[in-house]
């Protein structure tokens, strides 16, 4: 199976459910040092760490705060050799210029295994109570684009310049560069007309909400025809839950147990933040939409071994080419999902390396 597959890192403490059923909720450096070194022995192609400066992703209880998603990478880097490592960032938090300053450098250390999310913006409180002016939903995104113009001008260009709305760049020289040419991989998300243009015009990747076929095919047909407009071409990655098991039964029992136990305060408060988000959660209708996390659940892996192996190659024949999974007990599940969905089994010289470091 040649899809490509991510994991979300763990440097937001409070797990990827919004239920009261047990999961993992650690976001410490040294769980995420366990994960890291796990998925880069298993064959996990990329670990996106998200970005947060108030409360969780998913479980209410977010007590242990949030790790900063581009530090993380240069510590969890000398301890890998091959996965690579996603951060995601705010623009209105980190400056273009020290993005491509900072990025470059994550390069240097990774040799040539970062890439960057560039995340618009969604949650209003977060920003202003940081002192950071709330700007409209279009706004975000013009600012968003100009961000990404910039980056990638002061990576490619011997000396740079840009007169933007809200970018302003005099011969700007930046080295060392990336390793990776032109440019490290961008990733995007958004569901919004604009977050799609965007895409179209300056991502390479673009990262859409758990859902089904049916609902993703034209999310992809309009970017790749805006894409195709300025000459791209842009990737499609899903995010996705995963409830995998060796029967069906049991894989329904634990989702339909997950449900039962749903946090509806923390999704009411989830809400209420994520009313902003424009074109985000717009199809979410029943309350299993709001339990996983960027609603996994929605894109159908629970089931049976067999039934997940084949949806993800459903989604690959649509034109999906990364799932970005997210599990209960992500050190528990990875192995037995490389093992029994991807048929990837990890060798006995490296599951007995594994305990030892356990």
């Amino acid at each position: 199976m040649s899809v490509k597959v991510a994991i979300w890192g763990s440097n937001i403490s409070g797990g990827f459910l919004r239920s009261t059923a047990d999961q993992t909720k650690d976001g410490s450096f040294a769980y995420n040092l366990r994960l890291a070194q796990l998925a880069d022995r298993l064959g996990v192609d990329a670990i996106l760490f998200p970005t947060r400066y108030l409360g969780g992703l998913g479980g209410s209880d977010a007590a242990g705060g949030q790790l900063d998603s581009l530090t993380i990478v240069g510590a969890l880097a000398v301890h890998t050799r091959q996965v690579h490592f996603i951060s995601a960032v705010l623009p209105a938090f980190v400056p273009p210029v020290t993005l491509a300053k900072m990025g470059a450098t994550l390069e240097q250390i990774t040799s040539g295994r970062w890439h960057v999310n560039l995340v618009s913006g969604w949650f209003q409180e977060e920003q202003e109570m940081f002192g950071i002016p709330w700007i409209s939903h279009s706004e975000r995104y013009r600012r968003s684009e100009e961000y990404l113009q910039v980056v990638k001008g002061l990576w490619q260009k011997e000396e740079f310049s840009f007169e933007g709305e809200h970018y302003q760049i005099r011969g700007g020289k930046m080295r060392p560069t990336p390793v990776q040419k032109p440019y490290p991989a961008i990733f995007q998300g958004g569901n919004s007309e604009e977050a799609q243009e965007m895409a179209g015009k300056f991502s390479d990747w673009y990262f859409m909400n758990g859902a089904s076929i049916e609902e993703l095919r034209p999310q992809m047909e309009r970017v790749s025809e805006i894409a195709s407009r300025h000459h791209r071409r842009v990737r499609f990655a899903v995010n996705a839950f995963v409830i995998a098991r060796e029967t069906e039964k049991e894989a329904q029992e634990e989702f339909r147990y997950i449900v039962d136990h749903a946090d509806v305060t923390a999704i009411n408060k989830f809400k209420n933040y994520a009313r902003g988000a424009a074109g985000m959660w717009s199809r979410a209708a029943s309350i299993s939409d709001f339990v996983a996390n960027n609603e996994g659940f929605r894109t159908g892996l629970i089931g049976s071994y067999q039934q997940v192996r084949d949806k993800i190659r459903e989604l690959q024949l649509a034109g999906v080419e990364m799932i970005l999974t997210a599990f209960r007990y992500p050190v528990d599940e990875l192995p037995l999902f490389f093992e029994h969905v991807l048929q990837k089994k990890l060798g006995a010289e490296s599951c007995n390396a594994q305990e030892k470091r356990a």
